[in-house]
């Protein structure tokens, strides 16, 4: 209200202007009340003000130097947004005017629960609840005014404001209007949401874990991820470059979806949402199962249905699909190089993410040793020879239930082992395996008998001139015998029966030392065989005669067989021994201190060695001696000797049965 300084009607001069006027205005209202402003322009007493049946008297005042008159009414308990008609008369000395009429309106209610009911990136929708059907509204912002009619219908209002900036933060202010009165207003400030993130990816996984990462928006914006139900609050980035967040404690091998939503004073983005998966777990069991020169059978087990596998090794890498069924999974690597190591690095693969992977190391079968042979044996050993692979293979030998491991050979050449303790005349099969990081080669093997023992009681049983009968104890009935001697071999099999085994070797000379060598034979491995050395029996002495002979006496006379044949003489159950003479004369023997006119029969053996020949015996008496004279001419193709021919006469007396008790005197004749 003006400053005005009320005066005393007394000390006024007044008139009535010839243009009187009365008027009353709005000056100011609220909710519940109206403030009217009264003037004339002429002097009064005082106003009265009419509204709602009521009469209210307004006193007059004036200002200074002016010849007007002011009133001030404020009417208060007003209901808001109501619209009133105010009546205001002008009063002097008991006249009023004809007054004039106003319709004023207080001021509306403003709204309440004013709010963003929802926002993005470039709008912010705002509700607010209804005034009631006459109110309108005036929505105040970034410096603009939007009118906004009262809506028909009982429910809240929504104004959605576009075009904004994301990640922003607006002042709403709210005026309730009725008949162009606004209320006091009401504000709100809002953001509209932020912007999602960018690049948002998953950077890693492992299976318990995966590790997302995205651009960040500004310093200002903060972020929820969700997945699974639950939500990560992550703060707002202090620097630049990308966020990184890791999210634990997943399970392998399984697909999660996330969801990123950029935050801005409790606004969320629209949200990004990416799938990501948990490395699967690495097979269990991954093993090499069997292997030969050329491949390598991998196994392991099976990880899920929906897992399958990749096998990586020397610069390739090979898709393995899952296999159906619960059982293990197999896999042969083929082309590999004979005794080669090999690493094999095995991935569980789910959604093309891989596990962090399994190593084996692989080695294919060393190539079977070449040459593997018997180099010799005897009754309780053989001794095996091979040739070596390389210098990194040593090797298992396998026999009789038994395995030996042989060191791999430091220098060149074949290796060489003895296997001592065996059984004569046995059959062994010996399996030989190279090994290479304890991977065995498929394996040769060779059958070798060790040599049968020697036959016991190798002797001659008996003995002519002519031959030698040998006899020794049977070994088994799976051995059998050479026999050698003279660089001859003879094969005797192995005879039915337990008893011992005789051998009659033929067509010998009278009187000689034979050395004979016996092998027992088992599958064609002989012993290492024993010796004897055995004799023929001597010829007999040829022209064994009575030379001469008294009462008492005969002398007999033989042949010599040769420098090395001895003689025995028996007669009347005595054996007399006779040495070989030196020289090439015949032999002369004396018996003495005989009976005379007495018949005595006489064996000559000839003994080589011990070995008596089979004997000749001839008869021959004492005397007195007679006299037979016999003239014989004899006519021979070749030239004789004295005894040569005596031996010829003594033969021809004793093919007519003449006894031989003759001395002969033989003289040449030349014709």
């Amino acid at each position: 209200m003006d400053d005005v300084t009320a005066v005393n009607q007394a000390n006024l001069n007044y008139a009535v202007p010839s243009n009187p006027y009365i008027d009353i205005s709005t000056y100011q209202q609220n909710e519940t009340s109206i403030t009217l402003r009264l003037y004339v322009n002429y002097y009064v007493s005082h106003f009265i003000l009419q509204f709602n049946g009521t009469e209210t008297n307004i006193s007059a005042s004036y200002g200074l130097g002016y010849r007007y008159g002011y009133g001030w009414a404020t009417v208060s308990s007003l209901t808001a947004g109501t619209r009133y008609t105010f009546t205001a008369f002008s009063v002097l000395e008991n006249l009023r005017s004809s007054g004039v009429s106003i319709v004023a309106a207080t001021v509306p209610l403003n709204t309440d629960s004013f709010r963003p009911s929802s926002q993005n990136e470039t709008s912010i929708t705002l509700q607010w609840n209804k005034v009631n059907n006459n109110t309108s509204f005036v929505l105040q912002f970034n410096g603009t005014e939007t009118f906004i009619s009262s809506p028909d219908g009982d429910g809240p209002v929504t104004h959605t404001v576009s075009s904004l900036t994301a990640g922003t933060r607006y002042t709403f202010t709210l005026f309730s209007v009725f008949e162009n009165v606004r209320s006091s207003g009401v504000q709100l400030p809002a953001v509209t949401a932020p912007q999602n993130a960018k690049g948002f990816r998953s950077l890693r996984q492992d299976e318990t874990s995966i590790t997302l990462q995205w651009d960040p928006v500004n310093n200002n914006v903060s972020f929820i991820l969700r997945y699974n139900g639950t939500e990560l609050n992550v703060a707002a980035p202090t620097g630049n470059g990308p966020v990184t967040l890791t999210v634990p404690s997943l399970t392998a091998g399984s697909r999660y979806t996330f969801t990123l939503f950029s935050v801005f004073e409790s606004i969320r983005s629209s949200g990004v949402s990416i799938a990501a998966v948990t490395a699967p777990e690495n097979a269990e069991g991954f093993r090499a199962s069997k292997q030969n020169e050329t491949s390598i059978t991998l196994q392991w087990n099976k990880v899920k249905n929906n897992t399958s596998f990749f096998l990586q090794f020397n610069d390739t890498e090979t898709n393995i699909s899952s296999p159906d069924g619960d059982g293990p999974v197999n896999y042969t690597v083929s082309s590999l190089t004979a005794g080669t190591r090999y690493t094999f690095t095995l991935f569980s693969v789910f959604e093309n993410v891989r596990s962090s992977g399994v190593q084996l190391p692989a080695v294919t079968a060393p190539q079977n040793a070449e040459g593997f042979r018997s180099l010799r044996q005897d009754e309780t050993s053989i001794t095996l020879q091979w040739d070596p692979v390389n210098n990194n293979v040593s090797f298992i030998f396998r026999y009789n239930g038994t395995e030996l491991n042989v060191a791999a050979p430091t220098g060149n050449g074949p290796v060489t082992l003895t296997v001592p303790s065996l059984t004569a005349g046995s059959r062994y099969t010996f399996i030989l395996y190279h090994v290479f990081m304890n991977v065995r080669s498929s394996a040769v093997n060779i059958t070798v008998a060790t040599a049968p023992e020697n036959t016991k009681g190798f002797r001659p049983s008996s003995q002519d001139e002519t031959s030698i009968t040998l006899q020794w104890n049977k070994v088994n009935n799976n051995t059998s015998f050479v026999l050698q001697f003279n660089g001859t071999e003879t094969n005797i099999s192995s005879p039915d029966g337990d008893g011992p085994v005789a051998h009659t070797v033929p067509s010998l000379t009278a009187g000689t030392r034979y050395t004979f060598t016996l092998f027992s034979v088992f599958e064609n491995v002989r012993s290492s065989g024993v010796s004897i050395a055995a004799v023929t029996a001597p010829s007999n002495a040829k022209g064994f005669r009575p030379s001469a002979q008294n009462e008492t006496s005969i002398t007999l006379r033989w042949n010599k067989v040769n420098i090395h044949a001895d003689f025995v003489l028996q007669f009347n159950g005595t054996e007399t021994f006779i040495s070989s003479p030196d020289g090439d004369g015949p032999v002369t023997h004396t018996v003495s201190s005989l009976t005379a006119r007495t018949n005595y029969t006489f064996t000559l053996f000839s003994v080589f060695e011990n070995i008596r020949s089979s004997g000749f015996s001839i008869l021959a008496a004492t005397g007195p001696n007679y006299v037979l004279s016999v003239n014989l001419r004899l006519r021979c193709r070749k030239t004789m000797s004295e005894s040569e021919v005596e031996d010829a006469l003594v033969e021809l007396f004793r093919k007519y049965n003449l006894p031989p008790q003759f001395s002969v005197k033989i003289v040449s004749s030349k014709p």
